[in-house]
């Protein structure tokens, strides 16, 4: 009996050994754990292989022969030996290693013999790695089992430490990936990214909330910028921002929502390391709205939506620097307009009348106004109006049908109806050789001539006069 036992044990030994030989230069590669252990199992010929990782951080099984249950059973293995308190390195079942494993309606119960688990040490101290290995006949003496376990598990200590390291990695780099990504989707800033072909590659939770199509949504069109910019040439100049020519400065574009809205966007491009572009971009439109309203409500009369005093005279200003003798699109007209008799609407009727007059006014001198005529209220009933590009002619013919208009249109207040009546003075500009509290003098001074000679007139005055 012992003579059989020894025999056996010699040559399950030499069996090792050539198994060994062959397993060693595989081992010796750089592997990854799922090679490493396809190697052990097919030189074996094993039934059911394993190999776990654990630390606080990672937790990975590689597992051969057994790929539903096998992770489960392993866990229960381990915890079971952890209950015995007793320090171990390797254990060895020469029998019946399946019923530890699985219940009894299990197949591999009844198929699994012998078996070895044997601990890995890896560098950190909070790291632990199992091997096992199972057999569907009881093929090796339970020393020889033991002792082939531990030359593996020597074998593997580098390469286990390694793959420790290389998973913690892993586990850090994807926590710093979810971080971004997480930043990516919820910050409050307009980030995508077109490719080459003019699809969208990244398209961030901000960019579906403001424009309101989704990545698979945009990636359906044919060009998906013409989504937000219908207009070709504008759509070319983004495209070259885009793609071929990074903006390192901040840039106004003006793309469409979903709903057509116009928005006004803030946008500047960085370069990936992998060559693309990103757009980093700001929705402004309500603060443009609010400058907008803020330059209105500096800019424009209150009650009759003219230009105030000081915007008006800004224009003329602006007109004055812009008006040369040798240019004939720069000439201009100054129409200076007083209402006639304005009081007595207020002193019959009231302030509320009154001010429903000038409006009434302005609108009637809107409707005879063509191309860039600007209009503005110097004050009180004293509007100023500017004709570009006309000569005194024309602007005596607009006061005409102004007042025609006047007469067959009356301002209704209460029960009554009563015709505007006003008086102009007008005066053409051709150069910029006068200064502009002196134009404004002698069109006054015209208008003034106009109420002193009777009134419902227009009078032309010139720098000559």
């Amino acid at each position: 009996m012992k003579k059989e036992r020894l025999h056996t044990a010699i040559n399950d030994a030499e069996l090792c050994l050539h198994r060994l030989a062959k397993l060693m230069p595989g081992l010796s590669a750089h592997r990854t754990l799922t090679d490493v252990l396809q190697l052990i199992h097919e030189v074996f010929d094993a039934r059911l292989s394993w190999i776990m990782l654990e630390s606080e951080d990672v937790q990975h099984i590689e597992v051969l022969g057994d790929s539903l249950y096998a992770e489960e059973s392993a866990r229960h293995l381990l915890a079971a030996l952890r209950l015995q308190q007793a320090p171990w390195r390797v254990k060895c079942w020469h029998r019946n290693v399946g019923r530890l494993l699985y219940p009894d309606a299990h197949p591999l119960a009844q198929e699994l013999q012998c078996g070895v688990l044997c601990r890995i040490f890896p560098v950190q101290e909070d790291a632990r790695a199992f091997i096992f290995i199972a057999f569907d006949q009881p093929l090796l003496a339970p020393g020889v089992l033991r002792s082939v376990a531990l030359i593996i598990a020597e074998k593997l200590h580098d390469a286990m430490t390694e793959l420790i390291t290389r998973e913690r990695t892993a586990v850090e780099l994807k926590n710093i990936v979810n971080q971004y990504r997480i930043l990516f989707d919820r910050a409050p800033v307009l980030m995508n990214s077109f490719d080459k072909h003019n699809r969208c590659i990244l398209w961030n939770g901000e960019c579906e909330r403001v424009f309101g199509w989704t990545l698979e949504e945009i990636n359906c069109q044919p060009d998906p910028l013409a989504l937000f910019y219908p207009d070709p040439e504008v759509r070319r100049g983004v495209r070259e921002s885009v793609n071929y020519s990074p903006m390192l400065e901040m840039h106004e574009w003006y793309p469409h929502r979903r709903d057509g809205e116009v928005l006004a966007t803030l946008w500047s491009n960085i370069m990936l390391p992998d060559g693309e572009i990103m757009n980093i971009g700001v929705d402004i439109t309500e603060r443009k709205r609010a400058e907008n309203l803020l330059a209105f409500q500096a800019t424009t009369d209150a009650l009759t939506c003219c230009y105030n005093r000081l915007a008006i005279l800004g224009h003329l200003q602006q007109s004055l620097d812009n008006c040369h003798s040798e240019q004939n699109d720069t000439h201009f007209v100054m129409v200076m307009i007083d209402l006639d008799h304005f009081k007595q609407i207020n002193d019959r009727w009231g302030h509320v009348a009154g001010d429903d007059a000038l409006v009434y006014f302005c609108q009637r001198i809107r409707e005879q106004c063509e191309g860039q005529t600007r209009l503005g209220r110097l004050g009180g009933e004293e509007f100023l109006l500017l004709l570009p590009f006309a000569e005194t002619g024309e602007a005596v013919a607009f006061t005409d049908r102004l007042r025609a208009q006047l007469r067959s249109m009356p301002f209704a207040v209460g029960d009554a109806s009563v015709v505007m009546s006003f008086s102009a003075g007008v005066m053409g500009v051709r150069e910029n050789n006068t200064e502009r509290a002196v134009l404004l003098t002698l069109v006054d001074n015209a208008l003034y001539d106009a109420k002193r000679t009777g009134r419902g007139k227009t009078v032309v005055t010139s720098l000559t006069s």
